[in-house]
């Protein structure tokens, strides 16, 4: 797989980076990289709700600060 159209983007770097030090931390949390076979689907559902309720945390608090004025 050829990455040179991501290195001529800085977002697709940025989010290339962030899914290696995601992997990075979840071998070092659990002792592997995600396995599908891990987890039930309802387990994994759980995962990804848990995960989308804390962005829309970070989403709103972001929010409020740009309604504010605040960097």
């Amino acid at each position: 797989m050829s990455l040179g159209y991501v290195n001529k983007n800085a977002i697709l770097t940025q989010v290339l980076n962030v899914l290696v030090e995601q992997t990075e931390k979840g071998v070092k949390k659990y002792g592997e990289s995600v396995n599908p076979d891990s987890l039930e689907t309802i387990e994994w559902l759980d995962h990804a709700v848990q995960e989308h309720a804390d962005a829309i945390v970070y989403l709103t608090c972001l929010k409020q600060k740009l309604v504010e004025g605040k960097r």
